[in-house]
């Protein structure tokens, strides 16, 4: 069947019920001893003894039932299932399913199966014979293998708890053991379901290996019962689904969150796979940080024909606070996964760190680099790789009036093809000035054709107004399903980005649509020397600028299209030349908009670091220049509230990275020392509970064990710091500006 039919048809996939019959015995489990009359083990033996489809029901009481009424059952072995049947732990005095549709799991779950003694094995092997199987409101956690293995077809799992206490609260899984929920062999797999009840807490992973029609819906991975906090890190990825070459698989409504890998990893050989209504890297309601520690959506090579999202109500994805990309697709050459539709989604706060280089919302990462920023436009959209590199649309305005939104641009992409544009909206401010846009709004679509040259212009009226400033992003979608990145300045980057202010030749900018007979600008003044040596590259020579200044770089095309790049370039200060050792860090600093240079056209890198000064240094690092504190409310005696100081020293207060000077003081005028510097850098890096690692000598001059050496030397650790010089750290010596530059910029991996 064609996978655009049988997307046609996902609102019929997205729930599917399988219920066992009601022929067949029911089995009462009453203790929870390992074997013989009246446990779990005898329990499974009858069933699979028994003809027909069988109920093992709870009514245990006794030795391993603690006092809330919570019974635990320690598996001398693995329990295969022969024949089809139910398990249903909310038969159990006092067990509750959850009630709760989309947000917490209020289940109450009164039986735990163990794998304390059993270290290595599988707590449940479903085999081919219990096909139409369902097992309920158990909570399995401890040392298996793989909790539950499937080779039964319609088997589903309702309304339990993996990994993690009775409460749901607290994880138990033993990583080292590479714990997950392992399947293989299986069809028509369930887990969870479109009721309430039905929703399951897993702590580890899900992974699937040639299930076709599987259908995950509604439960909490990686976090704990709230459903808002993460109860990882866990070695692995949340859902692993290695598909096979035919059927559908459902992803839906689930919440993909923290102390996972990636958040969901596809790879399969021509299978259906729908991802709609998921919350993966945060909470319902979308404002909790729970990003997964790399992307958000991984689709590996092969992994053709997913469809993430969609513009039909609730079928958009909510994917966010991720560490790399929100969506990545993973090159393979010839076999880079395509006719990815990303559509509808709401795609935003991504690229948490750093570390994953340029990433972005959606990524199509290229053979060179798999995570490799912004794939630029070709003219003709000639280039192949992850989703064909669609080429992306150019936004040129976006003004909005009368309750709606009117947007113009372009896009140049393959000749004579009809394309899907829709469009996103994204908040005035960017956290990292040069960060790239990506989507959190959806506003609407609109379809375009392009010409004999592959142009077509964009003229699209949407039903919904844009607050001020808001910024208007859009995709491209082809007619076989690949959608491009979102549409970006076209100016990407300046090489080099700072020199000297008396102007440099040679300055290279990269981006797309450039076109001759374009000009430029730096800090408003003109370039000199414009040449636009492609479509993509453009030199030219910087403008006299004041020295210590920082410019917006400016390029415009006479088809009247421009793009700005911001703090692109940066005139040298006086003081910090292009050979000073700091240099690099310094620029870096002003470029992501965390400090200016002291006047003059000086940045005082010999200056002292003021702890004033330091509070919001940390804490624009660490939130970024959209961040405004709470208004202070008087907590140091010696900072005046209001003052121009106050918000930022008690937020850094607030968030446990400093508890002042001692005596209800901040000293706000002192300097910052080295050995203080180490703490309020680790702490606002890794979190206030933050414990590093004890010491071990490393520096002659910090004695180990005392106050500071443990954070001294993990910051060296982390390449943070070498030291000052001969084995020592300077412990006592003041942290300077230019320090400062080089701590921040590499603790918070700015760019």
């Amino acid at each position: 069947m064609n996978p655009k039919a049988l997307r046609s048809g996902r609102a019929v996939l997205l729930a599917a019920v399988i219920a066992v019959p009601a022929s067949g015995a029911t089995l009462t489990v009453t203790n929870t001893n390992t074997s013989g009359a009246g446990s779990l083990a005898q329990a499974v033996a009858d069933a699979n003894a028994a003809a027909g489809a069988d109920t093992i029901v709870f009514d245990v009481s006794g030795a391993g039932c603690d006092g809330a009424g919570v019974c635990t059952i320690r598996l001398a072995g693995t329990l295969f299932l022969t024949g089809p049947v139910a398990i249903d732990g909310y038969t159990q005095s006092g067990a509750l399913p959850n009630t709760i549709l989309s947000g917490p799991n209020n289940a109450v779950l009164k039986i735990v199966l163990s794998a304390a003694d059993i270290v290595g094995a599988e707590a449940l092997d479903v085999g081919t014979g219990a096909a139409g199987s369902v097992i309920r409101g158990l909570v399995m956690n401890g040392g298996f293998q793989n909790t539950v293995r499937v080779g039964a077809a319609n088997f589903a799992i309702r309304g339990c708890f993996f990994g993690t206490d009775a409460s749901g609260m607290t994880a138990l899984v033993n990583i080292s053991d590479l714990l997950g929920q392992g399947f293989s062999g299986a069809s028509s797999l369930t887990l969870g379901g479109a009721a309430a009840a039905d929703r399951n807490l897993v702590t580890g992973r899900i992974f699937l290996d040639n299930v076709p029609d599987v259908t995950i819906q509604g439960n909490l991975f990686g976090t704990d019962a709230t459903g808002a906090s993460p109860l990882g890190p866990l070695p692995n990825d949340a859902i692993i689904l290695h598909a096979p070459a035919t059927g559908t698989s459902t992803i839906s409504a689930n919440v993909v969150a923290g102390g996972t890998i990636e958040g969901i990893t596809i790879s399969n050989a021509g299978s259906v796979v729908l991802l709609f209504g998921n919350f993966i890297g945060t909470d319902v309601s979308g404002t909790v940080n729970l990003g997964n520690p790399t992307s958000g959506i991984r689709i590996q090579a092969g992994g053709d024909d997913v469809t993430i999202g969609g513009i039909g109500t609730g079928e958009g994805n909510v994917i966010a606070f991720n560490a790399g990309a929100g969506v990545m697709l993973y090159p393979g050459g010839a076999s880079s996964p395509v006719r990815i539709p990303i559509r509808g989604n709401s795609i935003y706060s991504n690229h948490q760190n750093p570390a994953f280089g340029e990433s972005q919302g959606i990524d199509l990462g290229e053979n060179s680099s798999p995570q490799g920023g912004v794939t630029e436009n070709d003219l003709g959209d000639a280039d192949i790789g992850p989703n064909n590199l669609q080429n992306f649309p150019i936004i040129t305005s976006a003004v909005a009036g009368g309750g709606s939104t009117t947007v113009t641009g372009r896009l140049n992409s393959a000749a004579g093809t009809t394309y899907d544009i829709d469009f996103y909206s994204n908040p005035a401010c960017v956290g990292r000035p040069q960060d790239f846009l990506e989507g959190k709004t959806y506003l609407g679509s609109t379809q375009v054709t392009t010409d004999g040259s592959g142009n077509a212009a964009i003229n699209a009226i949407l039903p919904a107004a844009i607050l001020p400033g808001e910024r208007v992003t859009a995709t491209a979608t082809d007619p076989d399903g690949n959608t491009s990145e979102f549409s970006q300045r076209i100016v990407l980057a300046s090489d080099p980005s700072s020199g000297n202010p008396a102007g440099v030749p040679g300055v290279t900018l990269t981006g797309f649509h450039f076109l001759a007979g374009a000009t430029a600008t730096v800090g408003g003044a003109a370039a000199t020397s414009v040449n636009v040596s492609d479509y993509n590259t453009i030199t030219l020579t910087t403008p006299s600028l004041p020295p210590g200044s920082l410019n917006d770089v400016t390029v415009a095309n006479t088809d009247g299209t421009a793009g700005t790049l911001p703090n692109g370039w940066i005139a040298d200060f006086l003081d910090v030349p292009g050979n000073h050792p700091f240099y690099s860090y310094v620029t870096t600093l002003v470029r992501n908009a965390i400090t200016v240079g002291v006047g003059g056209g000086n940045y005082g890198g010999d200056a002292p670091t003021l702890r004033r000064q330091m509070a919001v240094f940390l804490l624009k690092a660490k939130h970024g220049i959209c961040y405004t504190p709470p208004a202070c409310d008087g907590d140091f005696a010696d900072v005046p509230c209001p003052s121009t100081f106050a918000d930022w020293i008690e937020q850094m207060a607030n968030e446990g990275i400093t508890g002042g000077c001692g005596g209800g003081n901040f000293c706000p005028t002192n300097p910052v020392r080295r050995d203080q510097m180490a703490v309020f850098l680790l702490k606002a890096e890794h979190g206030s509970s933050y414990v590093p690692p004890p010491c071990s000598g490393d520096f002659l001059d910090v004695a180990c064990p005392s106050t500071f050496a443990d954070w001294i030397e993990q910051l060296a650790a982390e390449n943070i710091t070498g030291g000052c010089g001969g084995g020592n750290y300077c412990p006592q010596s003041n942290n300077t500006r230019g320090q400062m530059a080089v701590f921040i910029t590499k603790t918070f991996g700015l760019q």
